[in-house]
């Protein structure tokens, strides 16, 4: 799966009571209900290939009806959210643009 399939409907942002950091709650799929909050992003590009690959930390604030590690011990988890997160990068990139 790639951010393309990715819509603004497919997640939503919730306050986070125990931070200032907001919530991202998903909205569609197979994981719906589910919220995390993302912590340190980095993009590591490989200049010789010219691809860029997306770090991120995230910690799970509800599990919906999951049990922790088994959306932790998730690879596809793992990869819908950075799916979710390059839909969020690519999107605020998208309104800054259309500011200027």
């Amino acid at each position: 799966m790639s951010y393309n399939t990715i819509s603004e409907s497919d997640y939503s942002f919730v306050e986070n009571p125990e931070s200032d950091l907001y919530g991202v709650k998903l909205q569609s799929g197979e994981w719906q209900n589910v919220i995390i909050v993302y912590g340190k992003v980095s993009i590591k590009e490989n200049v010789e290939s010219g691809l860029a690959t997306l770090g991120f930390s995230y910690q799970i604030q509800d599990t919906a009806t999951f049990q922790k590690d088994q959306l932790e011990d998730n690879k596809e988890f793992k990869n819908y959210l950075g799916d979710v997160l390059s839909h969020i990068i690519n999107s605020k990139d998208e309104l800054e643009k259309g500011d200027s």
